[in-house]
């Protein structure tokens, strides 16, 4: 059910029975030395696609590039402006409504500050109903042994389930984050690896569990 496969005909036929899609984001992002550039996408398209594949809704291509504003530092880490990322959702968003969908589920496997602060303000910029599905509020604590953060146990779980071919745990390190709570223009001192967290804890096992609860918490907001 991936928008980009249809045809224009297929798409109004879709449209005459339903009016909702799903929309992911990812990032091009550093996640450490065993983790790839890709997880967020990866882990959004994951997630969107297994949705599809219960509720029958439809995907859009993912968009790949967004705001990457603590991780700039690392190669390979691409990021894009506030405004400009602000901007394309809105066009996005506009466009979709355009074409005749009325419901959008956003689903991104990059959760940073500004990157979603972005995607919100975008959204409420719409007459769209669009529904964020927060990644960081689905109960993970009695599946991971550590909080989820960055390139962390939730996340390598995740790519040790969905693709373990991308991941190499030999190059695994854990790392801990300091937090300055009075900084608003820096609160995380960045990490040596760009690893925040634990992911030497990570299972596939784990990521099983945790890809299922999350599809399960955000299953019932799907009409």
């Amino acid at each position: 059910m991936n928008l980009a496969d249809l045809t224009w005909k297929g798409v109004e036929e879709y449209l005459k029975k339903r009016g909702d899609i799903i929309l992911p984001f990812g990032a091009v992002e550093e996640h450490g030395y065993h983790l790839p550039l890709s997880t967020d996408g990866d882990i959004a398209m994951a997630v969107a696609e297994g949705l599809s594949k219960r509720c029958g809704v439809l995907v859009a291509p993912i968009v790949w590039y967004g705001v990457c504003n603590t991780t700039r530092v690392f190669a390979g880490t691409i990021t894009v402006d506030f405004d400009s990322f602000k901007t394309y959702a809105t066009d996005l968003l506009t466009s979709l409504k355009n074409s005749g969908f009325r419901t959008v589920y956003i689903i991104s496997g990059h959760l940073g500050g500004s990157h979603v602060s972005a995607l919100k303000e975008a959204s409420r910029s719409t007459d769209l109903n669009v529904l964020f599905f927060d990644l960081t509020t689905v109960k993970s604590d009695d599946i991971l042994e550590t909080l989820p953060f960055h390139a962390c146990e939730a996340e390598t779980s995740l790519m040790l389930h969905l693709y373990p071919e991308k991941v190499d745990m030999t190059l695994a390190v854990d790392e801990e984050i300091v937090f300055d709570k009075f900084s608003i223009t820096s609160s995380v001192k960045q990490t040596e690896s760009g690893v925040w967290g634990c992911p030497s804890k990570a299972t596939a096992e784990k990521g099983k569990a945790l890809f299922n609860r999350i599809i399960e918490t955000f299953m019932p907001a799907i009409k």
